[in-house]
């Protein structure tokens, strides 16, 4: 992947991450009134069933990323899949994340959680592309694109993205004190999330652990919002603490990237 250009001053470094936020706003809200005001809300939910909204404004969102990328950086679609991190796999990165995920299988499974049958559309929708287009759009775009067309600071990114992506859960709350709960446990993990793209140059390994936490809340019913009870929060954290430790473990020492394209 090529090498960022970061931006001659501060003020242009600060008017282009004005750009990312503005975009990720209009994304997030702007869409769902466009798709409404072209009559497009019913229609999608009798072409594509009771999901059919949701899944007609992820993938309009993901086009839309795709497209902004390519005009901020006047390149095609193999570079815009660079920036967003889609292109490279990083092997070892998703290796280590699945182990991840697996162990908390096992926490869950020693603890006695029940399996309960899901809707295969459902898992698929809620537990697979909405957490990829979420990566894509708060890792791969808004924090990626910070760093890189902007020349943003980590911390800074990081948290400006996550706060976003926290922002963005509220809604889920069943109280006022639940849905700040939701969306600060929410932030936590787009901080952790900004931290894995950044350390594996992939948005994969951050997908793994954000779809396989997803789909064990979902199959084992921990909750109906990121906030879960006792046993899923252990098993939470004991996935999030072997990700971290084993990609802080395997990237140490790569300063840079772990694949020769970059």
């Amino acid at each position: 992947m090529p090498e960022m250009v970061e931006p001659r001053s501060g003020a242009v470094r600060v008017i282009r991450a004005a750009v990312i936020v503005g975009i990720v706003l209009a994304l997030i809200f702007g869409i769902p009134l466009v798709l409404r005001g072209l009559n497009l809300h019913d229609w999608s939910k009798q072409t594509f069933g009771p999901n059919g909204f949701y899944e007609l404004f992820i993938a309009t969102e993901f086009v839309v990323i795709v497209l902004a990328v390519i005009a901020m950086w006047r390149a095609g679609l193999r570079r815009a899949f660079g920036e967003l991190a889609i292109a490279y796999l990083s092997p070892l990165g998703c290796l280590c994340c699945l182990a991840a995920i697996a162990a908390s299988c096992a926490i869950l499974l020693l603890a006695g959680a029940k399996w309960t049958t899901q809707r295969m559309d459902s898992l698929l929708i809620f537990g697979v592309i909405g957490p990829f287009v979420e990566e894509v759009l708060f890792r791969g775009f808004l924090f990626r694109q910070m760093r890189r067309w902007a020349g943003v600071p980590f911390w800074i990114a990081a948290v400006l993205a996550s706060i976003l992506f926290g922002a963005g859960h509220f809604y889920a709350g069943h109280s006022l004190a639940n849905a700040i709960v939701n969306s600060t446990v929410t932030f936590v993990g787009g901080v952790i999330f900004c931290w894995m793209i950044e350390r594996w140059d992939s948005i994969w390994p951050g997908f793994i652990i954000h779809a396989g936490l997803n789909l064990l809340w979902s199959v084992y019913t921990l909750g109906d919002n990121a906030v879960g009870g006792t046993i899923g929060n252990i098993a939470r954290i004991a996935t999030l603490v072997i990700a971290i430790v084993l990609t802080w473990a395997l990237t140490r020492k790569n300063s840079v990237s772990l694949h020769p394209g970059h």
